[in-house]
């Protein structure tokens, strides 16, 4: 019996491995697998997405907070983590950012149009969109009648057409301020007067032939376009209606030596009138004499260019009845020139003006064959 007894072995005590292989078990008590913990908080591209959404007139902004939003609103699925709602506000504004800029951009793209394509010698062929400061002379387009002034406040670009195109304006050429700083709206409109009229001359020598109703205006820079460096002022005839097919500007080779002699010796008078006609009602005494003295002189200038022409037999009877009605005008011109107060003045000019015959002006240039519209002529911006 003796022999049949065996050892048991101890309570929690591992029987020896017989096949003499490794023991396998678990591990101690303390050590045990295990899933790993879930994120807590809010995701934190979610509130990024949120924030650019917000800022998205950044411009930047929107692209990268739609993509943040794209990204945290996976990341929140997966993770269980808060920001859901945050990144889903965060696609919506920027979508709505994006989605705004597109509008403007294409609203700019319509607004800017083509550029206007021209032949080898700048005339315009097919319509497009010019800066207001990049205008040439005998381009035609179409304004709003009483277009004039800051290009902040009215416009920047024109569309330009062929001239064979209806249109109701047409440049005459610009001229370049040669202020240091942006000139005041007064001293604008004076500066403007005078050298738009002197393109006027330029470009069209017989102003008088122009439809009934035309205007010369122009348009200047405003003080963001002059900061920017633009010191140019363009200027334009328009027309009573957008009716005009056809460039008014003309060569002076287009005219007779006659008719050019005659516009010529007539042009510094009109130029001096129409001066006037600019100057404020409000303008010191010394000013408004000296505009009418400069009436005068501009009659004694016609004259003697016109007494030094030898006219055809069928002319010289109109141009002598013309010279003797402006010498009679002068006269009145130079008592309105010793005028003492402003009262007087305006008083005696309006006496002056009508002085003028119209009659004997259109007298010459019927002789000479130049066209006169019932009431023709260009009217000066006020």
């Amino acid at each position: 019996m003796e022999d049949e007894k065996r050892e048991l072995p101890d309570y929690g005590q591992t029987p020896p491995n017989p096949y003499g292989y490794p023991q396998y078990g678990y591990p101690p008590y303390g050590y045990s697998y295990g899933y790993p913990q879930r994120p807590t908080g809010t995701n934190g591209l979610a509130i990024a997405a949120l924030v650019l959404g917000i800022c998205g007139f950044l411009v930047a902004t929107p692209i990268i907070g739609l993509i943040f939003g794209i990204v945290s609103l996976s990341a929140v699925r997966k993770s269980g983590q808060k920001g859901k709602g945050l990144a889903i506000s965060g696609i919506v504004l920027s979508s709505a950012w994006i989605a705004i800029f597109a509008t403007f951009m294409t609203i700019a793209v319509i607004a800017t149009g083509d550029p206007a394509v021209r032949d080898a010698n700048g005339t315009v062929v097919s319509p497009g969109v010019v800066s207001v400061f990049a205008l040439q002379k005998k381009d035609c387009f179409t304004l709003p009648h009483g277009v004039i002034g800051s290009t902040h406040t009215k416009t920047a670009t024109v569309k330009v057409v062929p001239c064979s195109t209806a249109h109701d304006s047409e440049s005459i050429g610009l001229f370049t301020l040669a202020d240091e700083s942006l000139p005041t709206a007064d001293d604008l409109h004076t500066e403007s007067t005078k050298q738009c009229v002197q393109l006027l001359n330029a470009a069209i020598p017989d102003p008088a032939s122009l439809p009934s109703g035309s205007r010369m205006e122009y348009l200047y820079p405003d003080q963001r376009a002059w900061d920017n460096g633009r010191r140019q002022v363009m200027c334009f005839v328009q027309f009573p209606a957008a009716t005009m097919t056809q460039s008014v500007c003309r060569d002076p080779s287009s005219y007779t030596v006659d008719q050019m002699v005659f516009l010529d010796a007539y042009h510094p008078l009109s130029d001096a009138v129409g001066e006037l006609t600019e100057t404020p009602k409000t303008a010191d005494i010394s000013v408004l004499q000296q505009r009418a003295n400069d009436i005068v002189h501009a009659v004694g200038e016609e004259e003697a260019r016109l007494k030094a022409e030898r006219w055809a037999p069928d002319v010289q009877p109109a141009v002598d009845a013309l010279i003797a009605n402006h010498e009679a005008a002068a006269r009145v011109w130079s008592q309105v020139a010793a005028s003492s107060d402003s009262v007087t003045f305006f008083d005696g000019a309006r006496r002056a003006y009508d002085a003028f015959s119209l009659k004997d002006l259109v007298a010459v240039r019927d002789a000479l064959g130049l066209t006169t519209t019932s009431g023709g002529g260009v009217t000066q911006a006020a």
